[in-house]
């Protein structure tokens, strides 16, 4: 019977979460699995809990937490090439992978999907060294989504996050950078507020910034959100985000691409699944690595 490692972030989300982490763990040793479980302990060791388990001939192991937590066991796989398959269990902050792949928080429907291998050939991201599956991003406005209230969120819904976008406008504003951007063989310069290197189109809570990537096509969405002329552009530009309209805005360059270098003047620091991979100079490409994820996405 396969073998099982369940890495879990104890910080995340509340005592629930903890009783759902608990059925899983007994609904899967019913099943059969040869199961171990461990706590991260602070940065990195998801990290290296996922490359022991790979030295110890783990077939499958399981994130329990966040994108961050995610993000760490993606780069011990990548790292040493590991065949074994990816489960996730969305119990963070910021669940924008999980979201995508149609990932809920229920440990009934993830033991499922194990139980009957249901799985998927994904690719990875690689900026500078660090590995990512969601998305890679530099400049202001990635986290609206994030920073938008809850509460505010499950009474006003899409209004929420219009008004937090309109809050950090002026913030935004008064960020712009110039960046130059090279693919395909071609060197562009702009002046910008935001760029994005998307693996999916499911990012800082929006489920439409990056509207035709793929977890599976073998490119990178990019998205380069340039410098508007007036604050009124920058309000509407925003409000098209929401419906994924605005990547026919005049202010915004989108494209698909295997790899793309970045440069800028400016200290811009790049991100990658909420985590900090650098600055900027930096090339951005889809990895030779492909992670195999417990996931119903048909795409």
């Amino acid at each position: 019977m396969e073998k099982i490692k369940i890495i879990y972030n104890p910080t995340s989300g509340s005592q629930s979460n903890k009783r759902a982490i608990e059925t899983m763990s007994n609904d899967l040793l019913n099943e059969g699995y040869i199961l171990k479980r461990t706590a991260t302990t602070g940065k990195d060791s998801a990290f290296n809990e996922t490359l022991k388990a790979s030295e110890e001939g783990f077939d499958i192991v399981i994130a329990c937490g966040g994108d961050g937590t995610v993000n760490e066991v993606i780069n011990a796989l990548a790292k040493v090439n590991s065949t074994m398959k990816l489960g996730v269990f969305p119990i963070g902050t910021v669940n924008d992978f999980a979201s995508y792949i149609e990932i809920t928080d229920s440990p009934k429907e993830l033991v499922e999907l194990i139980v009957k291998g249901t799985t998927k050939k994904i690719d990875v991201g690689l900026a500078g060294e660090k590995y990512f599956v969601n998305v890679a991003a530099g400049g202001k406005l990635a986290d609206v989504g994030h920073e938008t209230d809850k509460n505010l969120k499950a009474i006003f819904g899409r209004l929420a996050y219009v008004a937090e976008g309109i809050k950090v406008i002026p913030d935004i504003i008064a960020n712009d950078f110039r960046l130059k951007y090279k693919f395909d063989g071609e060197t562009y310069e702009d002046d910008v507020y935001l760029f994005l290197v998307a693996n999916s189109s499911s990012i800082g809570g929006f489920k439409n910034l990056a509207p035709d990537a793929s977890i599976s096509d073998g490119f990178l969405d990019v998205l380069i959100i340039k410098n508007p002329n007036k604050l009124v552009d920058l309000a509407q530009l925003f409000i098209q985000v929401l419906s994924g309209e605005h990547v026919k805005n005049e202010d915004v360059t989108y494209f698909q691409t295997k790899e793309v270098e970045f440069e800028s003047a400016s200290p811009i620091t790049i991100d990658v699944d909420g985590e900090y991979a650098g600055e900027l100079p930096m090339k951005i490409k889809v990895s030779d690595y492909r992670v195999n994820v417990f996931t119903n996405i048909k795409e």
